[in-house]
């Protein structure tokens, strides 16, 4: 480890010193963008948009379209600012301008209520709220640069999410995240106004994380995540939220990159479909790097080589009174570990099991919006997702050849329709409504070899066409009236509407905000929010012995919960935020099966795959509550800090009525991340990142060695069900470094980073098993000490 430490140090020095033998010529690039009211999307022509920290002083205004340009602008971050007469002043900080592409910026402004020049409200201009306008508290906007930047976040925004107060991970191997205690699978993702299935890489029906995110950050744009008490146009997700969105591609020039590390090769593109168009395209592929490596013949010491690829595109093309795009999401993978094939460093593998694992997806979807004038706005979505999991399950055992033991083949579709108006009455009074509406295909196959019988026993076998598929129906309405550009209200209603079985919930939401000064803010929120169970819980099959098939969970209710936060928010100083929030969540119709157990729904994702059962009802309940802290010091002067800290409790009770701690009640999770940027001269700079957690160990169910022992079968790890989730592993314990150098050419901007994963090779349990062949109970570590490289380079 010295030794790579010296290597990484001396390339560094190498590439510095070299670069200063270079000419001292300073580059410069085109800053542009668009200004728009926050709540109409109309264009503001004439607002002022000023470069500022610069000499001399840059400036400029936007034309009839709401566009502006500035031509020579410095490389580096810079903060621009925009005011618009009768609007609040906008702050955008920490622009990053780079030689290789142009900064193209999407500038919202708000309307002021009072149109004195005495009404300073400074709260309006702070980082980290949330785009969307229908948002109190719990929310908040996260940066593509700050995904970027984060130690640890390998350009996941899931796992740059797990820094933010109220989450925290499943663990190393996967993003899963967990929100204020709830199970990952309650997490919504929605890209473009579309609600997609799970965006990763080798995921399993009905979860909502995976090793590889397919998200690229390269062709996201700032977004939002929801931790509770969600706006009224969220339905069917009761933990958390993730509120996409793709940038346009550059509509005026070409622009390319590549990049190498350890999520792929990439390459991408992006630019006009012809000169003088204010269309665009923009597209992203990715290549598995471990794949690339073993077809080269280079041999990882392991039978378990991940394989995926993916493709991100946009085709964006404006139009008079509106705008018109396309999107497009797609991910094939697939990974095979065998413990047949297992050599003694192998890091894939389940003792006595042969694993094939597969996933495939896509989600694309057609927006079209268009605009009513100058106060009001409709959006029009059709959109098509369908994901494809597999499984295939083999088990041996000594002197035996495999067995078969499990089969899957799940596909799920959905075409949705989308509608949203919004409008803006007066300065005072804002509305949104929206109807969604989800047509089900599906084609649900799974099966469980029975040794006894030397037959297949169907687990799953159902399939509908779209024509034969249920429908699902949501609707909502909110309005944020203000009385003052200090205090403000957000009443709201969803209805949801489920036809498999005519279940449906009316869900009212609410919000408050009331900013006690120019830097200080009071926030509320309640809402009751409600989700359908997976297809494959619906239709999961019970065979009796006379051949009878029933669907016992067919009738399955929503799982609800009801939101209940608080919040404080201060700005001490320009570049350093205080905030806090307590929350309270009860969950209720949550299944759990008819005969006394342990078993929720909550603690899916506590295992891998969909952790379902039959004969399952709406009896059980669950509770989280807690307090988050946040210290943010935004990037300003070279460097930032963010500290989170997170204390709850999360319980549940399943059909024995028996209260326990949920999988995920680690009770507490701390998180600090600090980073600087060194200039070295006008053209590149070297930047540290450092990340340090600290958080409750996971929960777990101790093994009943004697029964386990008993039990012949490569799944023989038999559990004390009694005592579920009794048991916490130790302390988790990881701190991540990213060491990277920033080269800015005439044409060519490159990237070099270099990332440490748990520098301190700290051993965290992830789950406790029985070994058959060691015949004891051992503890299967997550994560150890691992180094990352990545390069990146625009042109």
């Amino acid at each position: 480890m010295k030794n790579l430490f010296l290597y990484i140090f001396l390339l560094l020095v190498v590439r510095v010193n070299g670069n200063s033998q270079e000419s001292r010529h300073e580059y410069s690039q085109v800053v542009r963008g668009m200004v728009v009211d926050k709540h109409t999307q109309s264009p503001l022509p004439g607002a002022n948009v000023v470069l500022r920290g610069v000499e001399p002083l840059k400036g400029t205004i936007s034309d009839d379209t709401g566009e502006f340009r500035m031509e020579d602008v410095p490389l580096g971050r810079h903060r621009v600012e925009v005011s618009f007469v009768g609007y609040h002043i906008a702050y955008i900080n920490n622009i990053v301008v780079n030689s290789a592409r142009e900064t193209i910026l999407f500038i919202e402004l708000e309307q002021k209520v009072e149109t004195t020049d005495e009404v300073i409200v400074l709260g309006n201009s702070r980082k980290g709220l949330a785009i969307n306008k229908m948002a109190s508290v719990s929310a908040r906007t996260f940066t593509v640069e700050e995904a970027a930047r984060y130690a640890g976040s390998r350009e996941d925004v899931a796992r740059m999410a797990v820094n933010f107060a109220g989450v925290s991970g499943a663990n190393d191997q996967r993003n899963d995240i967990i929100v204020r205690g709830n199970t990952p699978g309650g997490v919504l993702w929605r890209l473009e106004g579309v609600d997609i299935p799970n965006p990763n890489h080798f995921a399993a029906s009905g979860t909502t994380g995976g090793p590889v995110g397919m998200l690229n950050n390269n062709t996201l744009r700032n977004s939002d995540f929801f931790t509770g008490a969600f706006p009224a146009e969220f339905a069917n997700v009761f933990s958390g939220a993730f509120d996409l969105n793709m940038r346009e591609g550059n509509n005026e020039k070409y622009e390319f990159m590549g990049q190498a590390g350890f999520n792929g090769f990439e390459l991408g593109a992006e630019g006009p479909f012809k000169e003088g168009s204010k269309s665009s395209f923009l597209a992203n592929y990715r290549y598995s790097t471990l794949q690339i490596f073993d077809l080269l013949g280079i041999s990882f010491g392991t039978t378990g080589i991940p394989k995926y690829q993916d493709l991100s595109c946009k085709l964006n093309f404006p139009l008079t009174k509106g705008r018109l795009s396309w999107f497009a999401l797609a991910g094939i993978s697939s990974i095979a570990m065998l413990d047949s094939e297992k050599s003694e460093s192998d890091l894939f593998s389940f003792e006595g099991t042969d694993i094939i694992n597969g996933s495939n997806s896509v989600a694309t979807g057609v927006n079209y919006s268009r605009f009513h004038g100058g106060n009001a706005y409709s959006r029009f979505i059709l959109s098509y997702v369908n994901q494809n999991a597999t499984t295939e399950i083999d088990e041996f055992r000594s002197g035996r050849s495999a067995v078969p033991f499990y089969r899957e083949n799940n596909l799920e579709e959905r075409v949705t329709f989308k509608y949203l108006f919004n409008i803006k009455m007066n300065r005072r009074l804002w509305m949104q409504s929206g109807l969604t509406l989800d047509r089900f295909g599906y084609k649900l196959n799974a099966r469980q070899w029975k040794e006894e019988d030397d037959k297949w026993l169907p687990v799953l076998n159902s399939s509908r066409t779209f024509p034969e598929g249920p429908n699902l129906y949501r609707i909502f309405t909110q309005i944020a009236y203000k009385f003052s550009d200090f205090f403000e209200i957000k009443p709201g209603i969803n209805f949801i509407y489920f036809g498999l079985n005519d279940t449906y919930s009316a869900e009212p939401r609410f919000g408050l905000s009331w900013k006690t000064g120019n830097r200080t803010s009071i926030n509320a929120g309640y809402g009751k929010h409600s989700k359908i169970q997976s297809m494959a819980t619906y239709f999961l099959e019970t065979v009796f012995s006379d051949g009878t098939v029933i669907l016992t969970n067919k009738d399955l209710g929503l799982t609800s919960a009801r939101h209940w936060v608080l919040g404080f928010d201060a700005m001490a100083g320009e570049h350093f935020r205080i905030k806090t929030e307590a929350y309270y969540q009860y969950l209720y119709n949550v299944p759990v099966e008819r005969q006394p157990s342990y078993y929720s729904m909550l603690n899916t994702g506590a295992e891998w795959g969909l952790n379902t059962r039959d004969f399952l009802i709406n009896g059980g309940k669950g509770w989280n509550y807690g307090l988050e802290l946040t210290l943010e010091k935004f990037y300003h002067n070279n460097y930032y800090f963010l500290t989170t800290f997170s204390l709850f409790d999360s319980r549940y009770t399943g059909s024995d009525n028996i209260k326990r701690n949920t999988a995920f009640n680690g009770n507490f999770v701390f998180n600090t991340l600090a980073g600087r940027e060194f200039p070295i001269d006008g053209n590149s700079a070297l930047v540290f990142d450092l990340k340090i957690t600290w958080a409750g160990g996971k929960r777990y169910i101790p093994v009943d060695m004697e029964a386990s022992r008993q039990n012949n079968g490569s799944f023989g790890t038999v559990y004390f069900e009694d005592q579920a989730y009794s048991r916490q592993f130790p302390d988790y314990f990881k701190s991540d470094i990213k060491i990277g150098y920033r080269r800015n050419g005439e044409k060519v901007s490159q990237l070099w980073e270099f990332y440490l994963e748990n520098a301190t090779n700290h051993k965290n349990p992830l789950t406790q098993t029985y070994s058959r062949r060691e015949d004891a109970v051992i503890n299967i570590n997550q994560l150890g000490i691992f180094p990352l490289f990545n390069y990146r380079i625009y042109f």
